[in-house]
């Protein structure tokens, strides 16, 4: 496929009733642009917010925008950070989650088999999470770059490992 499109809102609350008030967003696309000698290069670019619908309302915590790390835990990934580190923490480095969230990602995928399908891939990322909306600035992201590769098993799905380089680790 050439190229797709992804848009989520989801509402707490409010008009339907409950303990939380609140409206989550999250406006993601995805584009797979095939390229000669089997290349394909995949960006994917994804923007969230999250915002309270009542003043005096409380958020879960597991709704807020986590980044860093794999995307295998509660965390969005962004490759070659600590899962949850980038963005709002603590001062003891523990996430606190954001409401507003920019993450953008550049693939470019190279055949290495093709029975089993076995690809390469270099990848670059940058994105944030802020605590309040107002904070977002699209400038202000952690960059980083690796390279991986992926296994497709039929009855399994794709599975696979990636080694990245953060740019912008803040102390």
């Amino acid at each position: 496929r050439l190229g797709s499109f992804f848009n989520t809102s989801e509402v707490s609350g409010g008009p339907l009733g409950g303990d939380s008030d609140y409206l989550k967003s999250i406006f993601s696309m995805e584009w797979f642009v095939p390229m000669p000698l089997g290349f394909v290069l995949y960006s994917e670019n994804m923007y969230g917010v999250l915002e309270k619908i009542r003043r005096n309302t409380a958020v879960l915590y597991g709704e807020y925008f986590y980044l860093g790390g794999s995307g295998l835990s509660y965390a969005e990934s962004l490759r070659g950070y600590d899962d949850g580190q980038v963005g709002p923490v603590t001062s003891s480095s523990s996430p606190i989650g954001g409401r507003a969230l920019v993450k953008n990602t550049l693939e470019l995928r190279f055949p290495i088999a093709p029975n089993p399908t076995i690809f390469g891939l270099f990848f670059a990322e940058a994105g944030n999470a802020w605590e309040h909306v107002w904070e977002t600035d699209p400038f202000k992201l952690r960059r980083s770059a690796g390279v991986g590769v992926r296994l497709f098993m039929p009855m399994v799905g794709i599975i696979g490992i990636d080694f990245g380089y953060g740019f912008d680790y803040i102390n």
